[in-house]
């Protein structure tokens, strides 16, 4: 499924894309815990998104593919039990008179007993977890 989402940011794109790999600032977001690099210099954490009714922590490894001053390319994969999800990210910065305007559109499968709620339901869940761990990423830059 294709999803999409645009923020507003005072933080520039220079400090957003600082943080690529850099664990120290991530433990600042809210939803992530226990995260580190790995030694191929992906992001290791437990997401935990606050928009679901119940805790849902997902173990998610986050692998950047390019990174530009315009933007940025992450892969990410999670898995909770045996429900897996992959997102290929793409992240957009264009400057704003506030700062950063931020539009992402994410390519996600979802596979296992996750992937049989409806479809809707996952939908929307992914779009507001995306969309809440990227603010809040924002935020902490």
């Amino acid at each position: 499924m294709k999803l999409t989402g645009r923020f507003e940011t005072s933080t520039g794109a220079t400090a957003l894309l600082a943080l690529q790999g850099g664990p120290d600032v991530l433990t600042a977001v809210p939803s992530l815990s226990s995260v580190r690099t790995d030694g191929a210099g992906n992001v290791r954490a437990i997401f935990t998104p606050r928009c679901t009714f119940i805790p849902m922590p997902f173990s998610i490894t986050v692998a950047v593919q390019q990174a530009r001053a315009a933007g940025a390319v992450l892969s990410v994969h999670g898995t909770r039990g045996p429900t897996a999800v992959d997102i290929l990210l793409r992240l957009e910065f264009t400057q704003s008179p506030h700062g950063t305007s931020v539009s992402w559109t994410a390519d996600v499968a979802v596979r296992g007993p996750g992937a049989t709620v409806g479809q809707r339901v996952v939908r929307d869940l992914v779009s507001a977890a995306l969309d809440e761990v990227l603010r809040d990423t924002a935020a902490v830059a």
